[in-house]
């Protein structure tokens, strides 16, 4: 897991698994990380090798954290293996086009 900063945004990377094994890690770190509360919270998922329900509730606790402050969640880069789950959950919206993953 990993962070960077661009201009009034935040790129969060998770590696590895989103799974129910790693949930309260990745969970407890992505939402301290979100606690500075920045402008837009990116979510780079490029590096996710496996996901299940756990990470999904991941994603979706995040988004709703993120919109409880005015912000905004954008997935960028996901890896297949959450494309997948994003469309089989009909949330490929919180992925970003390919111009904003740039």
């Amino acid at each position: 897991m990993g962070r960077s900063n661009g201009g009034s945004g935040s790129t969060l990377r998770v590696t590895g698994e989103m799974t129910i094994y790693r949930a309260s890690e990745l969970a407890r770190h992505l939402l301290a990380r979100l606690a500075k509360k920045p402008a837009a919270a990116r979510l780079d998922l490029s590096e996710v090798t496996e996901i299940d329900t756990a990470g999904l509730q991941i994603i979706l606790m995040l988004n709703r954290a993120t919109a409880a402050t005015g912000s905004r969640l954008v997935i960028v880069r996901p890896s297949n293996c959450v494309s997948e789950v994003l469309a089989l959950c009909n949330l490929t919206h919180l992925q970003a086009g390919d111009e904003a993953a740039a």
